[in-house]
């Protein structure tokens, strides 16, 4: 082939990877121009497309500074609406997704229901039993004997419960005898079943609802029956005590606490105190409170607050009240309740009365 004759086109046997239609170039030949990158041609199209209709600019004519505030303006609106098309986007895929996100490098441990509503219920029983044993030890009487599974007997010692009366409820054991508590929570309701309703059926406190409530329940002798029985002889009794001392001229006593002294509610040992208060001294009675929380409708209140006028000339409201508490610490043991001043924002003092639980039937 002489060297005036062109190349033939198409594939050459000698460049056998070559899939162009077009011709290979020798070596040494002359190098034809590479096709512009799709990134070139783009910015090439938009640099085009701003200049022409845009800022409205001839070919021929040099872009000036007057011309870029357009520019900003167009790419101030492409960024406002790519923006919202992108929050739009990922609105709709969290949607799709049950409007939860998962963090990047994280993953999620499926929980099930059923092991969701186990631990939750755990909690609400430990936060029962802790109510509980807070207020046994604060509010109960120290001498009685009280029954508990062994979690909530730990709890009751370490809020300050004596160790001398514990029964500890273990699978087989005695419920205690009369007189004494049970600490119902859902174990010792699974162990004894309806025997302890039958034994216990005086709630005085109860924390909690459900199957996770806890309740502190008084053993009585003879069962249900008896203590149905015994509740309304001593209403009775608490109701004719309560009309008796309301007679005395120098006890006074409004709205609802009137109310409570009258119908009944009212512990019998506070009765007897009052009475007692009121041959020396003027009663005046501002509250009754503290049956227990959520007890029962049979329990009545172990708490009286009883005002004593300030101190003015020619009162003697400071040696009434050194008095009334001189006279209710030397009452007897069954007797002898909690005291605490108080002083109310119009200055009148305030005795509380109070006797632990529980009351007596």
């Amino acid at each position: 082939m002489s060297s005036g004759t062109s190349r033939p086109s198409g594939y050459r046997l000698e460049d056998p990877a070559r899939t162009g239609g077009g011709p290979s170039r020798a070596a040494g030949g002359p190098r034809r121009p590479s096709n512009p990158s799709w990134i070139k041609v783009i910015g090439t199209t938009v640099r085009l497309w701003l200049r022409r209709k845009v800022l409205r600019v001839p070919d021929s004519e040099r872009i000036r500074t007057r011309h870029f505030g357009r520019v900003a303006a167009v790419l101030t609106a492409v960024v406002v609406v790519a923006g919202g098309a992108l929050a739009i986007t990922l609105s709709v895929h969290t949607h799709a997704h049950g409007g939860h996100r998962q963090p990047v490098g994280t993953t999620l441990k499926p929980v099930s229901g059923r092991a969701a509503a186990q631990a939750a219920a755990a909690a609400a029983a430990q936060a029962n039993g802790s109510a509980a044993a807070l207020w046994l030890a604060a509010q109960v009487d120290h001498n009685l004997v009280i029954g508990c599974d062994p979690a909530t007997c730990a709890s009751i010692l370490a809020a300050g419960y004596p160790t001398g009366g514990q029964v500890v409820l273990q699978p087989g054991a005695q419920l205690p005898g009369p007189g004494s508590l049970i600490v119902a929570t859902a174990a010792v309701r699974a162990e004894y079943g309806p025997r302890l309703d039958s034994v216990a059926p005086a709630v005085i406190a109860s924390f909690g609802t459900g199957a996770q409530a806890v309740q502190v329940e008084v053993v009585v002798r003879g069962g249900q029956q008896a203590y149905g029985r015994a509740v309304r002889k001593a209403l009775t009794a608490r109701r004719r005590a309560g009309h008796s001392l309301l007679q005395r001229h120098n006890v006074q006593a409004r709205g609802a606490t009137r109310t409570d002294l009258g119908s009944g509610h009212v512990d019998p040992r506070l009765m007897t105190v009052l009475r007692r208060l009121a041959a020396r001294y003027p009663v005046h009675l501002v509250h009754f409170g503290d049956s227990g929380p959520q007890a029962g409708q049979d329990m009545p209140f172990r708490l009286a607050e009883v005002a004593v006028p300030s101190p003015r000339r020619g009162h003697r409201g400071a040696s009434d009240l050194h008095g009334m508490e001189k006279l209710l610490k030397s009452q007897p043991r069954a007797y002898r309740a909690q005291l605490v001043q108080k002083r109310l924002a119009d200055g009148m003092r305030v005795l509380e009365i109070k006797f632990v639980a529980p009351s007596p039937v």
